[in-house]
């Protein structure tokens, strides 16, 4: 289970891949996934490699999302629901869920009026394996108890 500090890691974290993605406009390079890891542990949030790859799969998988969707005006709010339902699921679940738990919270994501196409289901999909895995690694983290500095944007 994760305590305090762990779940506003894990959040801060999520909010900072959907404000890359969106301040990237859903493009970069490697060079600038490089500054952006840098910009995380500069706030504080220690990156092993496994979460890093995990980061790097939300961002892609964000990215997707971004690229796919018609309104770019509304697509911060969309990302940051996605990222928010999804960690809170993930957290609430403790990172384990069945196909049923799956389903239910899909359910719950359309009636919370989240627009879940084909598409964007599949790309969801990816976040909600990605995020479980950042949340595996944070949960083990021998850095878990630090508290990331939240007050630098």
């Amino acid at each position: 289970m994760m305590n305090k500090k762990m779940t506003e890691t894990f959040d801060r974290l999520l909010e900072l891949a959907s404000d890359f993605v969106e301040r990237q406009k859903g493009t970069w390079d490697h060079t600038t996934w490089l500054g952006f890891l840098d910009e995380v542990q500069k706030k504080g949030i220690e990156l092993t490699t496994d979460m890093e790859r995990y980061v790097g799969l939300v961002l892609e998988t964000l990215k997707k999302v971004y690229n796919a969707s018609t309104n770019i005006d509304g697509i911060r709010n969309v990302m940051i629901d996605m990222s928010s339902q999804t960690a809170d699921f993930v957290k609430k679940t403790r990172g384990v869920w069945n196909q049923s738990d799956g389903e239910v919270f899909l359910k719950e994501l359309r009636q919370k009026g989240l627009n879940l196409n084909e598409d964007m289901m599949s790309y969801f999909g990816g976040v909600l394996e990605a995020v479980k895995g950042i949340y595996a690694s944070i949960s083990k983290s021998p850095d878990r108890d630090k508290t990331p500095d939240t007050d630098k944007k």
